[in-house]
Order: C-alpha cells, then sequence, then structure tokens
C-alpha cells in the first residue's frame, strides 16, 4: 500500500511483528478504525489514523494480514 497525500503514515502488509509493536485485533478496534483499516485492506491509499482511537504509530492489527501502522 502507498502512502497518502499529506499523511506521514504509512499502512502495509506484513509477515513480520517487530518485537516492540503493540499488537492489536481487528475485533479490539472501535469502529472507526474497523472501518479505516477496512478501506485500506480494500486498496484505498492511507490517511493519518492518529485521530482515530485506539490505533497508533507502530501498532500492528491482525486482520486479514497484519498491517503495520508505521
Amino acid at each position: 500500500m502507498s502512502r497518502a497525500v499529506d499523511s506521514e503514515y504509512d499502512v502495509n502488509r506484513t509477515d513480520t511483528v517487530p518485537e516492540t509493536a503493540r499488537v492489536r485485533h481487528f475485533d479490539e478496534l472501535d469502529d472507526s478504525a474497523q472501518e479505516y483499516l477496512f478501506t485500506v485492506a480494500e486498496g484505498a491509499s492511507p490517511r493519518d489514523p492518529s485521530n482515530l482511537s485506539g490505533l497508533n504509530e507502530g501498532d500492528v492489527v491482525v486482520f486479514t494480514d497484519y498491517y503495520h501502522v508505521e
């Protein structure tokens, strides 16, 4: 997935989880964060997730794959 315009974040599929990453499961996220991840997984460019409750830079989310918020 590519970097969104005017965004400092990338959301990428990953096969590895950094030791320092907080791992979140999709069903632990609130509705807005779930919608955000679903949209990104469908191929949309990620936007700044910093305003989404429960989703932070460095997190890895377990969804259909592992997604790393960088």
